[in-house]
């Protein structure tokens, strides 16, 4: 249960330390983090101080703070948990995404894939067939854009895409004697 306004310093201090060793577990920078939530770097850092921007300490969980805490593989409650001095819980995905196991990739990767519309995606492979060497791109949009944005958007990616598939794969370099 939540006792929302009676929690102290040191309470979002042991909240701001648990999110920035989840962060640095999962991999992220602060200015990662920051980015995967479309915050500035600002916010990040005060939450995990335990301290708000003007150095007094927060007084509620934030929606930031529960987006924190999901793009660091907790549930969108944990932030209150361990103000109570209980553990962060983990997330994990319904059973409706198809499994019940949690993605392998990096935490603000899996973020940014699950939010937006995925447009279009391209795959680049980088070196000979054997060797499974690829980048991938996979283009996400607002819900919401509208058909000229929607064609700006298709004029950038068509150009982008062409100049990814131009990158040579290790076949197509020249060999020095």
């Amino acid at each position: 249960m939540e006792r929302q306004g009676e929690w102290t310093l040191s309470d979002w201090e042991r909240l701001g330390r648990a999110f920035a060793e989840a962060r640095e577990a999962a991999g992220l920078t602060q200015v990662q983090a920051a980015e995967a939530l479309a915050v500035s770097r600002s916010p990040i850092q005060a939450i995990e101080r335990g301290r708000q921007s003007n150095g007094s300490p927060f007084t509620k969980v934030t929606g930031t703070m529960r987006a924190y805490a999901q793009l660091v593989g907790w549930t969108v409650d944990s932030p209150a948990r361990v103000l109570n001095e209980q553990g962060p819980e983990p997330a994990t995905r319904p059973a409706s995404e198809g499994s019940a196991s949690k993605s392998d990739l990096p935490p603000a990767i899996d973020h940014e894939l699950r939010s937006g519309k995925t447009l279009d995606s391209t795959v680049v492979h980088l070196g000979p067939e054997e060797d499974d060497t690829r980048i991938i791109v996979v283009l996400k949009g607002a819900d919401d854009l509208s058909e000229d944005e929607l064609d700006e958007l298709w004029t950038k990616w068509r150009k982008t895409r062409r100049q990814l598939q131009a990158i040579p794969g290790e076949s197509d370099t020249t060999q020095e004697s």
